[in-house]
């Protein structure tokens, strides 16, 4: 991705998820960091961008698909049929936690980091559909050491899984709680 990209689509992760919370966030008020770690500031907030995607996928693939020239194709799209998978809150909390487990090895993201960091990760997978459904338990995120652990699915469902007693207001005001646009 171009580097100009990666702060906006950032930044437009951070808004979707503070949108559906319905914390009044303006999105004026919205910055991305100068310096990352974190990606993007909102109030107290300092959150930490990480996206999950579909195992094997990789981030634009469709659109650099979408611009080769179809060569012997007629100009009709193809219609492509699929039965969507059911993404519940506990299916969320897995993946989240695979992801901070691998993250736990990062250089980058000392104790001193994470104490300071809201972790929030786009859940970008094709095919899905968010279904609700039970929380996942916060002590399952809390022993990983970030201040707040969150998702955004799909960019309409917000999720904050875990808020220790540094996080922000309003994230520990939503914490456990589906919230949805």
């Amino acid at each position: 991705a171009l580097p100009i990209f990666k702060p906006w689509r950032e930044w437009n992760v951070g808004v979707n998820f503070l949108t559906n919370l319905h914390c009044g966030a303006d999105e004026s008020r919205i910055f991305c960091a100068k310096h990352d770690p974190p990606d993007v500031l909102y109030q107290k907030g300092r959150f930490e961008i990480k996206e999950i995607m579909d195992r094997h996928r990789r981030r634009h693939d469709e659109v650099k698909a979408s611009r080769l020239p179809a060569v012997g194709q007629s100009t009709r799209p193809q219609t492509v049929t699929y039965i969507p998978q059911s993404l519940t809150p506990d299916v969320v909390g897995r993946l989240v936690l695979a992801e901070l487990n691998r993250l736990s090895f990062k250089p980058t993201y000392t104790a001193a980091t994470r104490s300071n960091t809201d972790l929030l990760f786009y859940v970008n997978l094709l095919e899905h559909w968010f279904e609700e459904g039970p929380v996942p338990c916060s002590s399952l995120f809390s022993g990983f050491g970030w201040r707040s652990v969150s998702a955004v699915i799909a960019s309409s469902t917000s999720l904050v899984l875990f808020a220790d007693g540094d996080a922000t207001p309003f994230l520990q005001a939503n914490a456990g709680k589906i919230r949805e646009r």
